[in-house]
Formats: structure tokens, sequence, C-alpha cells
């Protein structure tokens, strides 16, 4: 019985925060930074690179252990924001980060970013938001007026349902698909309406 109780107070009454610090002490979210990961974030890189490459201001939500900002590397951008939900993440983040980084403990359903950015990075991460195109029509207002955002999403049974409720909201500049040994990816770069 102590089992089952442990159980459910280990995955059904965690809170958000809880949880994800959970995953990631227990070493989940090592995977990312795997060989059949860097397709995805080779790609990712590229669109960045490509699009903005004089030294861009990134906004990264749902950055975890601050990956993303490692591999394009400090003279690809002028200022790297980014957030996760996750103390654990962000303090992993944290300790890669070079001076031009900013990392914080955030919800991207209620962080108000300061500033503004050319590029708004959703890596995998914009599904976890309770209501996907609100959250991108309010990220807008924090796109340089040329900015763009940068979504990935693996395919799955539930991806073609966010990808219509993101259009309804956005005009696709760019789409990539990504296949490695772990799956399919679909990279696509917007502006907003």
């Amino acid at each position: 019985m102590s089992s089952i109780l442990s159980l459910i107070k280990r995955k059904v009454f965690r809170v958000n925060r809880d949880r994800w610090n959970y995953q990631y002490d227990k070493g989940l979210w090592h995977g990312l930074k795997a060989l059949d990961e860097l397709g995805r974030f080779s790609v990712v890189v590229g669109y960045i690179k490509f699009l903005k490459p004089d030294q861009p201001d990134i906004l990264e939500i749902g950055c975890g252990e601050g990956l993303l900002q490692q591999r394009l590397q400090q003279q690809n951008y002028g200022r790297f924001v980014g957030l996760d939900i996750s103390d654990r993440a962000i303090d992993a983040a944290r300790a890669d980060a070079d001076p031009k980084c900013t990392y914080l403990v955030a919800d991207m359903d209620r962080y108000t970013p300061e500033g503004t950015f050319d590029m708004i990075v959703f890596s995998e991460s914009v599904y976890y938001s309770k209501h996907i195109l609100k959250t991108l029509q309010r990220y807008s207002q924090f796109l340089k007026p040329d900015g763009l955002f940068l979504i990935t999403i693996n395919q799955h049974k539930h991806s073609d349902t966010y990808w219509t409720e993101i259009m309804a909201g956005v005009q696709l500049v760019d789409e990539t698909v990504v296949t490695t040994s772990k799956g399919v990816f679909d990279c696509r770069v917007f502006r907003p309406h």
C-alpha cells in the first residue's frame, strides 16, 4: 500500500515544477545530448544563423539545460535569454552560460520578457502551453519588427492538431522535416500575422 501511495505522490500530486525537477534529477532528459538529437538541433541552429546572421537577440522558451545556446555558440547571438519551469534545468544551463546569456526559472504562460527579440524559439516546448495560439499571440508583441518564431514539434498523434492551432495565428516562412533514429521532427519558421 505504501508503494502505491508513494507512486501517487511522485506522479499525480506533483505540481509542474516539481515534476520537471524530478525528471531532471533522475536524468530523464539526458537524451537531449545524444546523437539522435543532433539533426533537430542542427536545423534550429542553421535557421538562426541563416535567417538572423548578425548576432540576433534570441528568446528560447523551454530551454532545458541550455543545449541550444551551447550548440549555437556565443559568436552567433547578441543576447540569449532562456527560460524553463525547472530549477534543476536552469541551474545546469547557468553553469555553462556565457556573459551574454540570461537563464530564468519561469512558466511560459506567465512570463513577460524584458525587451524584444529577433527570434523566439519553442523547441519541443510550445505544446506544454495551456493555450498555444494565445501564447504565440502574446509573445509576438516581444518580437522585433522583422522577428520570427522558430517552432519544432516531434510527429505524434497530436502534432497535426498543434500545427493547425499554430497556423491560425502565423505565416509560414519555411519548414524542414528531420528524421532521426529517435523519430521525425517538424521544424518551422513563422512570422506573426
